[in-house]
């Protein structure tokens, strides 16, 4: 069983589920170990958006900790997902100093003056794949960002909620700025998120298989899963899907994160 660890509930600013009904789900499923991760889109502050807050860590993590008290299985895991900018980095260093988050995944969901890809206004006055190759210069750029992250999140993020021709991310389109960005996270012992909410892309996973083979072709080993749900009944979405194509490129484990440092498991 997959361990996932892209998890969002009521302390994150766009889920209302409880933590106890992804444990639940969990202990019925029979999994060992399961990650939170709620939004810091400290990003989005910046640009000024109205609809979006960041979580309450110190809550969260008293949360956190009654949680653990209360359920002896599965076991825990208290991560973080940042919205990368560059003016937020210095923020986002304080926090991982002062808060013991098991791992920290770091995310492009905004980029300046053109606000999240998920809007139809982010797409305004460009074309698609002049927007695409903007959307992979903020990843590029957030990878070399000096914070303490473990994992680069949902990587074509930016094709989730496009459904138009041509929406769809193929690596040989990209391979260029793709290959500085998958060079980049060997390069600094990143961990790649193969994460299964597609929304209206029509690929399998975001990144696509193109893309995660590129990765491996690469000499990249640490991947993980996250199912980035948002309701307990998408729970583990999409991962005997993923298991399967694991396997027949031949990857047999997977990475999570405890005290920032990787776990590998079989799959």
């Amino acid at each position: 069983m997959l361990v996932d660890i892209h998890l969002h509930s009521n302390f994150s600013f766009d889920s209302n589920e409880k933590h106890e009904n992804y444990l639940s789900s969990a202990r019925a499923a029979g999994v060992k170990v399961i990650g939170f991760s709620e939004h810091y889109d400290y990003d989005a502050l910046i640009d000024g958006a109205a609809d979006v807050t960041v979580a309450d860590v110190p809550e969260y993590f008293s949360a956190i900790q009654r949680l653990k008290t209360q359920f002896s299985t599965p076991e825990i895991l208290c991560g973080i997902e940042f919205g990368y900018r560059d003016l937020a980095v210095e923020h986002y260093k304080k926090l991982v100093d002062c808060y013991n988050f098991d791992y920290v995944i770091n995310s492009v969901h905004t980029l300046p003056g053109r606000g999240d890809c998920i809007h139809d206004a982010f797409f305004e006055g460009k074309t698609l794949k002049e927007s695409y190759s903007d959307y992979f210069k903020a990843v590029l750029e957030s990878i070399r960002a000096d914070f303490d992250y473990q994992i680069v999140g949902h990587i074509g993020y930016v094709s989730r909620y496009r459904s138009c021709d041509g929406s769809r991310i193929f690596y040989a389109d990209y391979a260029d700025i793709l290959d500085e960005i998958l060079t980049e996270i060997i390069k600094r012992d990143k961990c790649l998120e193969i994460n299964t909410s597609i929304g209206k892309s029509t690929g399998k996973f975001l990144p696509d298989c193109d893309i995660i083979e590129r990765y491996l072709q690469l000499g990249g080993e640490k991947l993980s899963f996250g199912s980035d749900a948002h309701r307990a009944e998408d729970y583990l979405r999409r991962s005997n899907l993923l298991t399967e194509y694991l396997k027949s490129v031949g990857v047999n484990r997977l990475f999570y994160y405890k005290n920032r440092q990787p776990v590998a498991y079989k799959i």
